[in-house]
């Protein structure tokens, strides 16, 4: 079946969830956004309005959410602060009215905010607070979908429109980026969104055609197991795409499927003894001996090293719109005969007296 959810930005929201609804002269010709990376949107401006189509990404066929706009969002609720740390940089703080994990935020000023009081703390994004919500009154909702997740149960029956941020899902690192310009334009910042993509593309293609004529590709295996399985990126996943334009040979390239494929620790030390650079991204303090005494197996793997506290460095906030920044980085671990010095040390070797 397929869901279309149209908003209306006039004088107040008018969410309709029916199969077949359309809205808008037949005969009307807009202008399409040209889309050159993202292969999930479609967008289509006409002079009182802006069409939004948003294509399933796990099921191509059919569509997520339809929408059309004439105004932008002035009361969001924002679960993630990945999309928090865009608008923070589109300098549309002040459209955010709420927002989901705050434990998990490293953005100053959004600690500050909710500190103070002037943006609500939602709960966890995955069962966000219902009450809040209603005190809230936002705008529109702003979460991201997960294949089978059953949506966000009664808060759906709210009548709040939900713009479901699907950006992630994107087959490359350019492709989720230029999800910049359609949040730009929900929030009123075309032009700025516009000249951040720009920015983006223009370095990280500098970055990607001086990795790929390199004469040697490192064997690379990214991430750690937890609780007994190991997630990996699928061929079909931007982070394959970016090892790939980082100059590395990614160990599980051809790992069928798109997003975090789990496999079990067993299978992934097999193959993982091979390489030749391990990059782990870690919440806190790594410790090589501790991760030894919990998983013995990891012991068999001897490559050095490179971690990322997420605790402490703005990496989930920044990459996901900025892919040229961790494709530095990764160019700077892998090719350190190309001299790059990266700005964006996101990664660092974990010292021999961690190990």
């Amino acid at each position: 079946m397929k869901t279309y959810i149209i908003i209306y930005f006039v004088l107040s929201f008018l969410l309709l969830g029916c199969k077949g609804n359309h809205t808008g002269n037949s005969s009307e010709t807009g202008d399409t956004l040209q889309f050159h990376y993202a292969r999930n949107l479609t967008f289509v401006s006409f002079p009182d309005r802006m069409e939004v189509t948003l294509r399933n990404p796990w099921d191509t066929t059919n569509v997520l959410g339809s929408y059309v706009l004439s105004k932008p969002l002035q009361n969001a609720a924002v679960f993630s602060s990945v999309h928090c740390a865009l608008l923070h940089e589109l300098g549309a703080d002040e459209a955010v009215g709420g927002i989901c994990d705050f434990e998990f935020f490293n953005l100053p000023y959004y600690k500050q905010a909710v500190s103070e009081g002037r943006i609500a703390n939602l709960g966890n994004s995955m069962q966000p607070s219902l009450e809040k919500i209603i005190d809230l009154n936002p705008d529109a909702l702003l979460p991201s979908p997960f294949e089978n997740s059953g949506g966000l149960g009664r808060i759906e029956r709210l009548g709040i429109p939900i713009i479901w941020c699907a950006d992630y899902m994107e087959n490359t690192p350019l492709g989720r980026a230029e999800w910049i310009r359609f949040y730009g334009r929900l929030f009123g910042k075309a032009e700025v969104a516009d000249s951040i993509f720009e920015s983006v593309e223009k370095r990280y293609l500098e970055l990607r055609d001086l990795a790929k004529n390199t004469k040697t590709k490192p064997r690379l295996l990214p991430e750690m197991p937890w609780s007994g399985q190991w997630t990996l990126p699928g061929s079909g996943s931007s982070s394959t795409r970016l090892y790939e334009d980082a100059g590395a040979d990614y160990l599980f390239a051809n790992l069928e499927g798109a997003g975090g494929i789990p496999l079990s620790t067993e299978k992934v030390v097999d193959k993982g003894v091979e390489a030749d650079i391990w990059i782990i991204k870690h919440h806190g303090n790594l410790d090589r001996k501790q991760m030894n005494a919990d998983t013995p197996l990891l012991a068999n793997i001897k490559a050095p090293i490179w971690w990322c506290d997420t605790s402490q460095a703005l990496l989930y906030e920044e990459t996901p719109f900025h892919p040229e920044r961790l494709l530095e980085n990764l160019i700077s671990i892998l090719h350190p005969e190309l001299g790059i010095e990266t700005e964006y040390e996101y990664f660092k070797p974990l010292k021999a007296d961690e190990r």
